[in-house]
């Protein structure tokens, strides 16, 4: 079976001065949330269509400096990560630019202007992400790990910075250190669902972990039902562990 990795498609998009993350599990994929001041639309591989709908928070999130967390209230699942961005009206041109390349795969370019993003406005961690990515997907692993340890240093646990990191060390075959950061994200953020998904890969095909792998796919499964590839995995890690 194809074991497929939540890689390629978490780009972030920002617009205005306060970035906002959110991961809404309800509807199982990334979403376009608009709060205060600015947008920030992060673009996740979900198995379905990006759902752009949006429901309001119950309360209004104050702006803060540096990156925080919060979550929904009313018994919602899912959080929102804010970040404060002072970025220039060039630096927020060039981010843009550069998403839009690393749609369209042209990565080199999308370096090039990522890297005058981080150097004129090196406080947020979305360029570092999409810039650890883009050296990811032109094999530059040494570059792209930089990245993501620059992220991670301004914002430990982010769980897309996490995400991507572990699929690094995984490629280069540190299976424990992508074991441990995949848990440490977890620990924080136990409803981002790639993380359980890359885990439950990491463990059933690298570590030879059985149980912990079958864990982490059913927790993913149950909460992004769609994916029929997980479904399958279960059932053979099930029939393979006698549990059926």
């Amino acid at each position: 079976m194809c074991h497929e990795d939540y890689q390629k498609r978490g780009i972030f998009t920002m617009q205005g001065m306060l970035m906002r993350m959110l991961w809404r599990s309800k509807t199982r994929c990334w979403a376009v949330f608009t709060a205060l001041v600015a947008i920030l639309a992060v673009l996740a591989g979900c198995a379905t269509q990006v759902n752009t709908k949006t429901d309001p928070i119950a309360q209004p999130q104050p702006v803060v400096e540096g990156p925080s967390v919060s979550r929904f209230d009313n018994s919602r699942e899912g959080f929102i990560i804010n970040e404060v961005a002072g970025l220039s009206d060039a630096s927020r041109r060039d981010f843009d630019n550069a998403v839009t390349m690393l749609h369209e795969k042209a990565f080199g370019q999308a370096i090039e202007l990522l890297e005058k993003v981080v150097n004129r406005s090196p406080g947020v961690t979305a360029p570092y992400i999409n810039l650890g990515m883009a050296y990811q997907q032109i094999g530059k692993l040494e570059q792209a790990e930089v990245q993501f340890k620059v992220a991670l240093e301004m914002f430990p646990d982010h769980p897309v910075a996490c995400n991507q990191y572990g699929l690094l060390y995984r490629k280069t075959g540190r299976f424990d250190e992508a074991r441990k950061i995949y848990e440490q994200s977890l620990a924080s953020f136990p409803d981002y669902y790639p993380l359980h998904r890359n885990l439950g890969i990491l463990c059933d095909l690298y570590l030879k972990d059985l149980e912990t792998a079958l864990a982490h796919y059913e927790i993913y499964s149950q909460a992004m039902p769609e994916d029929d590839n997980v479904k399958l995995w279960v059932a053979d890690l099930r029939a393979r562990l006698g549990k059926n």
